[in-house]
């Protein structure tokens, strides 16, 4: 009776099965209200992170051809609320349990440099894998609490010019070589985090300069004023300048630190969904599609990223699993480690990945 109630309930399988975005997050929480922690302790604390990878190494293969139930949008939404609570949760937790540090001494010392490291690890990690793509989504709503949300969440990692780097840039060009966020075939991720960290920055800036009309940055103007990129970079600056006032030093530290963390993340993601793929748009060839189940609810749906493209403003649950594109081995979280701890082969698994797509598609296309 059990089981038939379960099967006769689709929807809340697939409301359950979201909620698997709120585990890492919240586990971080926890790690913050209960530190800061002996040094193996803060290590121990790691392990969920580990567990969200084995996890993702195991998941079953998404079936394109079975369509997921659709939540009610207030249910689906009330998610990204939560987790959008989580982060500025975390980051509060973040800036008060690192103001406990202590530094009297040398073990007290070496103590808090763990935990900073791992309050990098993990608040780095959710701030670029649950923060983020919730903002990513929300920048692309038609409701302005939303966008402005979005925003917010993006303050919490310094990176709000990516609202026009991502709105204006990628979703025009993506796929192409004049996007700087599609990586090139056979670029490594060391030299992509380079160009594009700089170069995502550049174009914002440019953008906003060209949309009020200035061929050049004034040292002063009544015009700079209303360049969103350079409010959010005063907004940035302020929040540093206040956190190292209130909490100290450690704190605003480690809120840089995972600032940057969190973004590399978010590029490593970027990477691999459009790696070598520049001149994929002529054959409508946007972005790698993801086969696994639990990266596409542990992530609210990003891994769509195919239809996201061609349905940006669209709900990520709304976005269907589309297949016009080569196939990731692993999910996202797998990805990730791989990207960064073994690139050289990950772009030869790719390579070959994208020709066999490649020449496959050929040969389907001149069949009789």
């Amino acid at each position: 009776m059990a089981n038939w109630h379960w099967r006769a309930n689709p929807v809340m399988h697939h409301f359950l099965k979201y909620l698997s975005s709120f585990f890492f997050p919240g586990s971080v929480a926890c790690f913050l209200i209960t530190g800061p922690h002996a040094a193996g302790a803060a290590l121990a604390w790691t392990l969920p992170l580990w567990l969200l990878v084995v996890i993702d190494w195991f998941s079953p293969k998404i079936d394109p051809n079975k369509k997921k139930p659709l939540l009610a949008d207030g249910f689906y939404d009330a998610i990204l609320y939560v987790l959008a609570f989580l982060q500025f949760l975390i980051i509060g937790l973040l800036l008060v349990t690192a103001s406990q540090l202590q530094w009297d001494s040398m073990h007290a010392a070496a103590t808090s440099i763990v935990n900073l490291i791992v309050m990098r690890i993990l608040v780095g990690t959710t701030s670029g894998s649950s923060a983020i793509i919730v903002a990513h989504e929300l920048i692309h709503r038609r409701q302005r609490q939303l966008r402005v949300l979005g925003r917010l969440l993006l303050y919490t990692v310094c990176y709000e010019h990516f609202v026009i780097a991502h709105l204006r840039g990628h979703h025009r060009s993506v796929a192409t070589p004049e996007d700087i966020a599609t990586a090139r075939l056979g670029e490594s991720f060391e030299a992509y985090w380079r160009r594009v960290y700089v170069d995502q920055f550049k174009y914002a800036w440019n953008s906003e300069l060209q949309r009020l009309g200035l061929t050049h940055t004034p040292l002063y103007s009544r015009q700079m004023l209303a360049n969103t990129v350079l409010q959010g970079l005063l907004v940035e600056i302020s929040l540093v300048l206040l956190f190292l006032v209130i909490f100290g030093w450690a704190a605003a530290f480690v809120f840089l630190y995972q600032a940057l963390s969190g973004v590399r993340l978010l590029e490593t993601i970027n990477y691999y969904q459009h790696w070598g793929l520049e001149h994929g748009k002529a054959d409508n060839i946007l972005a790698w599609v993801n086969q696994s189940s639990f990266t596409d609810y542990a992530l609210i749906g990003l891994a769509n990223h195919i239809g996201h493209h061609q349905r940006a403003g669209t709900a990520f649950q709304k976005i269907p699993c589309l297949q016009q594109g080569p196939k990731m081995p692993h999910g996202y979280f797998v990805t990730n480690l791989w990207v960064k701890l073994h690139n050289d082969s990950y772009r030869k698994v790719s390579q070959r990945a994208l020709r066999h797509y490649i020449n496959h598609s050929k040969q389907t296309l001149s069949a009789p």
